[in-house]
């Protein structure tokens, strides 16, 4: 009977789905299935080849790995979006860059309408040699549709007109969404920029000299951390709006990314807990981050850490109702993004002139060679302009009808708006010229008060040149004093007692500075080289291919795409394995109890 027992138990437990090795985070967003479900044994043999007396041993080891391959799986895809959301400098531009130039733009394959299309053409091609077989097996069919090039060239027509207008319609709507996520990421700098201006502030002593660099107002303590609050409240409502309505950020709402958040510190335990047990719905979360920021920037208002009166209170809600209206404006856009008429009717016009093509061709007695060509060059300008169009209809990748090779990236928006979010607090941490000095105004004041033209070329070759002559007549040995050393064509700032080493080492840090500054393309927020080195001390921001520091999808994925699809069949092999583990437990329980 206790055999028997034994036998039933372990052949419940083996039944179930069994997971693959655990996966390291890069293995596991690159392989689209790696998962692998056990293979149908018998269970029956196993048990008597195994001794009575180890078998509750065995249970209890396979379910403490597959708990621990379970705690692996979704952990590791939520972490991997994290990684990307906790940046201040995007790795790759918001969109594919590329040489305008006519040989670079031929040279490219992925996220071409070419690549895209390729595979419909080549049907197309099929089907017009179909076509042309059937003519010569049955010449008398082109006897029956003389005069069908008039038909078909007007159909040409309404076609041409009709997908021209489509595509404009849907660059439209791709035009909008990135505008709207440019307006949500200026209005929440706006927004960090007045608090920062309002936030208190502590005079230097009077005593201090006003032309020292030390001699500055900065932030109170209390005023700063604020300021600190406020700006993780924005990158947290950043990303819980982008998880709301992308495919490739929504395993952060869920629970297990929402306990997740806590660990990395996205949220605290109190936050995450009034978050999920409000009466918002899940994908509307970050409306309440938005009140919690605003509501704390009143009250810091109220305790003193901000400075101002109703103004203040005005602007601060003005750019608060700004950004609630351009987010929430963003879920309309997508929902609302074409009416499916308008879609059907351009699918059908395409759909009915490329497969129409071979037939108008060989019945007006074109070439073989040139109507084939023809189908596969009509279905790729035609069937591809319709295919780019239904890629801007789906400007973040949610849909899996397309490779996703360039969509607008979502985490290089989260990324500048994560810089974004600190970037005007250390702007005025310190300030050069503090309340004291204005108030006495005087010759402290006169310090900072320059020409309005500035100062002439002539003017500073003097200035230099009675410096010079000021400390050649010094003979003050040792003493540690800036003098203007000039080098071929370069000038810099030595102090003397240097050693030559420090030099070479200070002018190559300025080059290598310099180079990174010049070659910054043209917009950015940060440059690359300077400000995104990462903690393995790889560089990032460039948008080549060969990235090493972006974990490499497969050729033609997605790593959103990919993300969301794993974290789901993941999802599902974990709720398999959990459930079939309690059914045990309990089965144990009801027996053995």
């Amino acid at each position: 009977m206790m055999m028997m027992m034994m036998m039933m138990i372990f052949g419940i437990f083996h039944t179930s789905t069994a997971f693959s090795p655990p996966l390291t985070p890069l293995s596991l967003l690159t392989s689209n299935s790696s998962r692998r479900k056990s293979t149908a044994t018998s269970s029956l043999q196993m048990v008597f080849d195994l001794p009575a007396s180890s078998l509750l041993d065995n249970i209890e080891q396979e379910q403490k790995s597959q708990r621990s391959s379970s705690a692996v799986g979704t952990q590791q895809i939520i972490d991997s979006i994290l990684d990307e959301c906790t940046r201040f400098s995007a790795r790759k531009p918001i969109m594919v860059q590329f040489d305008p130039e006519a040989k670079s733009i031929w040279r490219h394959w992925r996220g071409t309408v070419v690549a895209e299309t390729w595979k419909s053409a080549a049907k197309h091609a099929i089907w017009a040699v179909a076509i042309y077989t059937l003519f010569r097996k049955y010449p008398q069919i082109q006897i029956w549709l003389q005069g069908f090039e008039r038909v078909w060239g007007e159909l040409l027509a309404v076609t041409t007109f009709t997908l021209t207008f489509f595509v404009n319609e849907a660059y439209t709507c791709w035009r909008k969404c990135l505008d709207t996520c440019y307006i949500v990421q200026g209005r929440l700098n706006d927004l960090s920029m007045a608090l920062a201006g309002y936030a208190r502030r502590v005079e230097p002593s009077p005593t201090m000299d006003p032309s020292s660099a030390d001699t500055t107002s900065s932030y109170t303590e209390p005023s700063k951390k604020v300021l600190i609050i406020i700006a993780r409240y924005i990158r947290l409502f950043n990303i819980l709006s982008y998880a709301s309505f992308t495919r490739s950020h929504r395993p952060l709402l869920t629970p297990q990314g929402m306990r997740r958040m806590v660990k990395r510190g996205l949220l605290t335990e109190k936050e995450r807990t009034l978050l999920t047990t409000s009466k918002v719905s899940a994908t509307s979360r970050h409306n309440v981050i938005l009140m919690w920021l605003f509501r704390t920037a009143i009250d810091a208002r109220k305790a003193g850490h901000f400075e101002g009166g109703f103004g203040f209170e005005q602007n601060i809600l003005l750019r608060v109702e700004e950004v609630r209206a351009e987010a929430n404006y963003m879920e309309c856009i997508l929902r609302g993004r074409m009416p499916f008429g308008y879609a059907h009717i351009v699918q059908v016009l395409v759909d009915v002139v490329s497969g129409l093509y071979p037939v108008m061709a060989f019945s007006s007695g074109l070439s073989f060679q040139i109507g084939v060509l023809g189908a596969i060059f009509l279905t790729m300008t035609y069937q591809g302009l319709f295919d780019l169009s239904k890629r801007f209809l789906d400007p973040f990748h949610n849909e899996s009808f397309w490779s996703g090779f360039d969509p607008i990236r979502v985490d290089t928006l989260i990324a500048e708006t994560n810089s974004g979010s600190l970037r005007w607090m250390y702007g005025l941490e310190d300030m050069p010229i503090p309340l004291k000095i204005i108030e006495e105004g005087g010759s402290n004041l006169d310090l900072f008060v320059l020409p309005d033209e500035g100062i002439s070329v002539e003017e500073v070759a003097q200035m230099e040149a009675m410096e010079e002559a000021e400390k050649a007549s010094s003979s003050l040995g040792g003493i540690f004093s800036e003098q203007i050393v000039g080098v071929g064509p370069r000038t810099s700032i030595i102090v003397e007692g240097d050693t030559v080493e420090d030099e070479q080492q200070t002018y190559q840090e300025e080059f290598e500075e310099t180079q990174a500054i010049m070659s910054a393309p043209p917009g950015s927020v940060f440059v690359p080289g300077i400000d995104d080195v990462d903690e393995e001390g790889c560089t990032t921001g460039s948008d080549d291919d060969e990235d090493d520091c972006e974990p490499k999808p497969n050729e033609g994925e997605d790593f959103g795409e990919m993300a969301y699809d794993q974290y789901l069949e993941t999802l599902n092999e974990e709720y398999e394995v959990t459930m079939r583990k309690y059914e045990v437990d309990a089965f144990i329980k009801d027996t053995l109890g």
